[in-house]
């Protein structure tokens, strides 16, 4: 079965690949905000409850540094997502489209810049997911493809099982 996915990287491109990103392949990038937030915790009852007993009264400074570690990861946490997408929309260029044919053993992808083919058994991984699948070379980012950009639409599910057949050995 042969596709075709049309990829147009712009800003919605970036915020679907890092939704994605956050609930199929992040491991405790979800958690951030709740780490972040028990570290500034911890710092804040360590300072006070330090210098209410006035025992260790020169210990204080521990709790505020965990409080102040626990306050740059909640900022950093929050932003993390707009940081992300901002830096990668500045990274490429206006109007950046590029059509991918996807068939069983590999994928041709076409710009305005380049053309190439590679195979499936390239990737060190596949991860499917019921919206998207990544594809992961051995070195270098991930290859994004939503669903909702593959033509026709009921050739993604086919196409990502048969890719991950073959990498089974089936």
């Amino acid at each position: 079965m042969n596709a075709t996915a049309h990829l147009v990287f712009d800003r919605a491109y970036y915020e679907s690949n890092y939704d994605a990103w956050l609930r199929h392949r992040a491991k405790l990038r979800p958690y951030a905000v709740y780490l972040s937030l028990t570290l500034l915790a911890f710092g804040v009852i360590m300072a006070f409850g330090v210098i209410m007993a006035f025992a260790f009264s020169r210990q204080w400074l521990v709790g505020v540094s965990f409080a102040c570690a626990g306050t740059y990861e909640l900022v950093e946490a929050l932003t993390h997502k707009s940081r992300w997408i901002n830096a990668r929309v500045k990274a490429t260029r206006e109007n950046k489209t590029v059509e991918i044919q996807l068939s069983e053993t590999e994928l041709t992808t076409t710009s305005s810049v380049a053309h190439g083919t590679i195979s499936v058994d390239a990737f060190s991984d596949i991860i499917p997911a019921p919206d998207c699948v990544f594809l992961i070379p051995e070195s270098g980012g991930s290859i994004f493809i939503p669903a909702a950009t593959v033509e026709p639409t009921d050739a993604f599910r086919p196409l990502v099982d048969a890719w991950m057949a073959a990498r089974s050995g089936e």
